[in-house]
Order: structure tokens, then C-alpha cells, then sequence
């Protein structure tokens, strides 16, 4: 029985999400602490950063190669 997908991409997925949180979340809070700055410039760059990973994701999940091809 052929698998649908690797497993791996998933995880790849959700690694490359959640280090992205985690580095959102430090910028946010080193750009909130300082005195007139303003932490929501931050968002473009990470919600781009974001829609660039689930593209990237979604493009290798729709033309990736798999060994069960053409079995």
C-alpha cells in the first residue's frame, strides 16, 4: 500500500512554524521593551516569513518525488 506522504515533511513543516513563533516572540519582546518603539513593524516581515514556509511546503508536497511513483 503506497504511502500518501512522507512524514517528514509534515515535521519540517511544523519545525520550521514553531521556530518561527519563537523568534517572533523574542523580536516582539526586545522590540516592546524599548523605550518609542514599535513592536507591531514587525509583523509584515514575519507573516511574509510565514506564507514563504507554507509555500515552500506546499510546492514540495505537490511536486515532490516519492519512491511509491509510478507503482
Amino acid at each position: 500500500m503506497p504511502l500518501a506522504g512522507l512524514p517528514e515533511r509534515g515535521t519540517m513543516l511544523i519545525a520550521a512554524l514553531l521556530i518561527l513563533a519563537l523568534l517572533f516572540a523574542g523580536s516582539w519582546i526586545y522590540t516592546y521593551v524599548q523605550p518609542g518603539a514599535n513592536p507591531w513593524a514587525l509583523m509584515p516581515w514575519f507573516g511574509i516569513a510565514a506564507l514563504v514556509i507554507l509555500v515552500v511546503a506546499l510546492v514540495a508536497y505537490l511536486f515532490g518525488t516519492s519512491s511509491n511513483r509510478g507503482a
